[in-house]
């Protein structure tokens, strides 16, 4: 294998895959980046099992072939090179990368023990073209309420629903859901796809200007156009029952600076660790008061100015709950416009969390104190 390749284009191309590379994979080979050079194409393929990553441009090719090679040592090279044409050649059981007066060679892997299914190209049924503003937008709103990973593997995932014409993604860690309305996408079967892998999806076409075909068979979705393509993993299971999470009335509502709140709640967690739950307090109609407690270190107070909304809410004064410090800012970072809203049905219930926009919704469960 041999092939020539401006370092932009190599820098691109190997960048987009070598991030899902696990690097301590349980098969040796899973380390590595699959590079295959053809028809005057060079493609590479990056995979964890749960994300195949491909990517490919137009080179010149002299040697047709294919290589495996370690993806950590590769990328790092790769992205110090100096600007220039870099040719890129399989040397006996070396990889050799040229660029002007430097030369790297790097061990190869064995590309015969890669995976045979990560290489072969599933058969695209029903393929659509996608508008993929909306969608990346959205998930990566409700992403911030799905589980890391090791966790329940159907929480680490986002839940594609498509009904009454439109699709609505939801995600839940159990201590909070997010959803999100937008144009139905026209795969009927996508079901539960890894927030992790979405991500690097995101990652891979957020920058590109080519449309978007997507796929779908029984285990995989696959999203794909000229220059790159993903096929994302279904996550077996059924996604917990939602809906009827969301509270039936809300007794009150706060309006609410997104700002203002988001620099109040940012300077109590430099007491609260990150753990340390804050306390919100209604001092007067007008008045919200944040609060925290750190026994090891101290603990700080400061007051927000609200609106209260609601038919006949009275006086509200002394009406208080306690949150995730964390939870509380990640579900008002991601809202839309300058104005925030959260919506209350009682002391103990979870409050719900919109925007300017009603199509985003975020509910979050209280956190009990000792006080």
């Amino acid at each position: 294998m041999k092939f020539k390749i401006q370092t932009k284009d190599l820098k691109s191309i190997v960048g987009s895959v070598s991030r899902v590379v696990d690097p301590r994979p349980t098969t040796p080979a899973l380390q590595g980046l699959y590079i295959k050079a053809q028809n005057n194409t060079v493609e590479v393929v990056g995979s964890d099992l749960d994300i195949v990553l491909k990517a490919r441009t137009k080179v010149e090719v002299e040697v047709e072939g294919e290589s495996l090679v370690n993806a950590r040592i590769l990328s790092e090279i790769v992205r110090k090179l100096p600007s220039g044409e870099v040719v890129f050649s399989d040397v006996g059981s070396e990889i050799k990368v040229e660029i002007k007066k430097l030369d790297f060679v790097l061990r190869k892997l064995d590309e015969k023990t890669y995976p045979e299914a990560l290489l072969i190209e599933t058969e695209k049924t029903k393929e659509k073209k996608i508008e993929t503003n909306d969608l990346f937008e959205s998930l990566k709103k409700v992403g911030i309420a799905t589980s890391p990973e090791g966790g329940r593997p159907i929480l680490t995932g986002v839940y594609f629903n498509n009904e009454n014409k439109k699709t609505e993604l939801a995600a839940t860690d159990s201590y909070r859901l997010a959803t999100n309305t937008i144009s139905e996408i026209p795969i009927e079967d996508i079901g539960i796809l890894s927030f992790r892998a979405l991500n690097e999806t995101i990652k891979l076409f957020e920058n590109t200007e080519e449309p978007i075909k997507i796929s779908s068979n029984e285990k995989e979705l696959h999203l794909y156009n000229n220059r790159f393509s993903a096929s994302l993993r279904k996550l077996e299971g059924t996604f917990p029952e939602y809906k009827n999470l969301f509270p039936n009335e809300t007794l009150f509502s706060i309006e609410v600076n997104k700002t203002e709140i988001l620099e109040s709640l940012d300077r109590a967690t430099v007491v609260a660790e990150g753990f340390i739950p804050v306390n919100i307090l209604l001092s007067d109609n007008e008045t919200l008061k944040i609060t925290t407690v750190n026994k090891d270190i101290g603990g700080g107070n400061e007051e927000v100015s609200i609106k209260i909304l609601g038919l006949e809410t009275g006086d509200l004064s002394g009406f208080e709950m306690s949150f995730n410090p964390n939870y509380l800012i990640q579900g008002i970072e991601v809202l839309d416009g300058e104005t925030v809203y959260i919506r209350f049905s009682g002391n103990e219930k979870p409050v719900v969390i919109q925007g300017e926009e009603e199509t985003y919704k975020y509910l979050l469960m209280p956190v009990r104190t000792s006080s």
